[in-house]
């Protein structure tokens, strides 16, 4: 029988070792090599969202994004597909950068052929929260919906940090996949007393509706931790409900 103690034990390196970045880098890129592309799509999307975020200098982000882009393609996805390679250009320049832009322009062309045949429509509303902390002002946000702007603001961005989110589009879009693209922009407050500088954050995420099922679009634009000593950095999440 095995000892209960070290069963548990080994269930708990297991799950360590499953969400480890590293652990899923490889096991992503082994499951895209092998051509099976519903763990490689799990897998990467996890390696990104943990070693990914803004200011990354892991030098296998680039990678995974593209793999990712190809894997979500492959599985009929061409949201996340340019979601993912829009990412991949955040981590440049590169000489394979032309690829990648060919590969955005396919996947938006495939996905707006997509809304254009869709036969159901359905309402989706996007709100957006500025909590950043007061180290920073916010100086720009642009937020756009399946290529179009939706939000623009260049001057008085700053009006946009609140407790509450404030509603920036609601209207009837195709039923299916979307992506949404945020881009901010802050400015440090003279006198904050720690090292800091203007920041400057883009994410693309995909998402998707049904017809006539009401969608809400939240998108929260906050501050994470900095290394020791630093300021903490802007960054940004998305949820859907």
């Amino acid at each position: 029988m095995v000892n209960a103690r070290w069963f548990a034990l080994g269930v708990m390196l297991l799950g360590c070792a499953g969400s480890n970045p590293s652990a899923q880098y490889e096991r992503g890129v082994a499951a895209f090599d092998g051509n099976d592309m519903k763990p490689a799509a799990d897998a990467l999307e996890t390696f990104t969202g943990k070693a990914c975020g803004p200011g990354s200098a892991d030098s296998r982000c680039r990678e995974a994004y593209i793999k990712l882009g190809h894997a979500r393609e492959r599985l009929g996805a061409p949201g996340g597909a340019w979601a993912a390679y829009d990412a991949a250009l955040g981590f440049g320049p590169h000489t394979r950068d032309a690829a990648v832009e060919a590969d955005l322009d396919r996947t938006q062309k495939e996905l707006q052929d997509k809304h254009a045949g869709a036969a159901g429509r359905s309402p989706v509303i996007v709100r957006y929260r500025d909590e950043v902390s007061e180290e920073y002002s916010a100086r720009s946000v642009v937020i756009s919906l399946d290529f179009g702007p939706v939000l623009a603001k260049d001057k008085n961005a700053q009006e946009l940090h609140s407790a509450d989110f404030a509603k920036v589009f609601g209207g009837s879009v195709a039923a299916g996949e979307h992506v949404i693209v945020v881009e901010t922009v802050h400015d440090c407050r003279p006198g904050g007393g720690v090292p800091c500088s203007r920041s400057r954050v883009r994410r693309a995420w995909p998402f998707r509706s049904v017809a006539h099922t009401p969608t809400t679009v939240e998108i929260r634009a906050y501050a994470e931790d900095g290394p020791v000593g630093g300021a903490p950095r802007p960054t940004l999440e998305l949820t859907t409900h």
